[in-house]
């Protein structure tokens, strides 16, 4: 009868983690049976967290900093008896009461239980990364976060950097993360700027906005607010740029490697897609890249292209494999015209043949 009431209550917890009365109420309730069923405290322990978090959100930061100090105290009595079992919780745990204390502006010691946090995660990850996996991406976020809170954004970024590279993993498999990259490649691009990685820092965003574009479409009105704050950062990102005498053509910015051979160019005004057929590499405008790609495959080789010149897309090919790139063109099933040493056509193509279409890579991410 104990063990069901137990389970009884969990499950109130799992549906009522926003309430703050009922999670109090649960707390009582556990803390009594506790004292005649011990088998109780994991149940006590998760409430708590649960609470800790409430009460944060109700602004109530002293009332949640002991929640989750005895929170993590009955999971560190647990791991020594049942070798590790709970060592999840405890991470959990110990990240609520890390941001409960820089929430209080007690950052050292913030940084110190978000360190523990993730160390333990490092620790036990190769013995059980099913279960550790999931709490090492919120150890990372939280450490992140509270050094780039305290002004240490330079070791922020590589632990920001680490989340989205394990996240973009995830997400090939487990769309459902695609939230959690989202938010990650966002506070990325804040760690960048505020490391001054400009360039990396509109990167970051431009993903960011990317993603959550697509979340947006799948539920309307659900990232209403994110889309608005990561078109704020990337506004705030050109502009630095600008002042720092960059060549910002648009808001979509080149990739790192393209960035470093194009004088000074580092955003232009359509989306980017880095490609590479053989010794030939670049980024091009979306729109145009397996175009571009089909021109070089048929060893075309191109000084520059634009998918929106006036209505049309545009390409300047060597002055050599002018009329070379214009035969491809008309071959793939594009209607063209040259002129100064440029070719112009409809992306689309004009005799109701398309251009090839490759499959461009997934972008991923997902909510834990």
């Amino acid at each position: 009868m104990t063990r069901r009431r137990t389970l009884r209550i969990t499950s109130v917890i799992h549906k009522s983690a926003a309430d703050l009365e009922t999670l109090t109420a649960a707390v009582q309730f556990l803390r009594g049976l506790t004292a005649v069923a011990p088998g109780a405290r994991p149940s006590l322990a998760f409430a708590l967290r649960k609470l800790a978090l409430c009460q944060a959100d109700a602004g109530r930061h002293k009332e949640a900093l002991a929640a989750a100090d005895e929170s993590i105290g009955i999971w560190r009595g647990r791991i020594s008896a049942r070798r590790g079992r709970y060592r999840v919780e405890l991470v959990l745990a110990l990240c609520v009461r890390a941001d409960i204390l820089d929430c209080l502006g007690r950052g050292p010691e913030a940084e110190t239980g978000a360190r523990q946090a993730l160390a333990l995660c490092r620790d036990h990850l190769a013995g059980d990364p099913r279960r550790i996996g999931p709490a090492l991406l919120v150890a990372l976020d939280t450490l992140a976060r509270v050094l780039d809170a305290h002004d240490n954004p330079h070791e922020a970024l590589p632990l920001g950097t680490e989340l989205v590279r394990i996240l973009r993993r995830l997400t090939a498999r487990r769309p459902h993360y695609n939230r959690s990259l989202a938010a990650a490649t966002h506070q990325l691009g804040v760690y960048a700027y505020d490391a001054d990685r400009l360039t990396d820092a509109l990167r970051a965003t431009d993903e960011a906005l990317r993603l959550y574009q697509r979340l947006e479409d799948d539920q309307p009105g659900a990232f209403t607010a994110h889309l608005r704050a990561a078109t704020t950062n990337r506004d705030l990102f050109l502009t630095r740029l600008e002042q720092a005498g960059k060549v910002v053509l648009g808001p979509y910015p080149l990739c790192a490697d393209c960035e470093l051979v194009n004088g000074g160019l580092v955003a232009v005004r359509h989306r980017q897609r880095h490609i590479r057929v053989a010794d030939r590499q670049a980024c091009v405008d979306t729109a145009l890249a397996d175009i571009i790609i089909a021109l070089w495959e048929h060893d075309c080789d191109t000084v520059c292209s634009c998918e929106d010149i006036d209505g049309r897309a545009g390409v300047v090919p060597v002055a050599a494999h002018l009329d070379r790139t214009a035969k491809t063109l008309a071959d793939i099933g594009f209607r063209t015209e040259v002129a100064d040493g440029a070719i112009f056509f409809s992306p689309h193509g004009t005799d109701g043949r398309d251009a090839p279409r490759r499959a461009t890579e997934p972008i991923a991410r997902g909510q834990m």
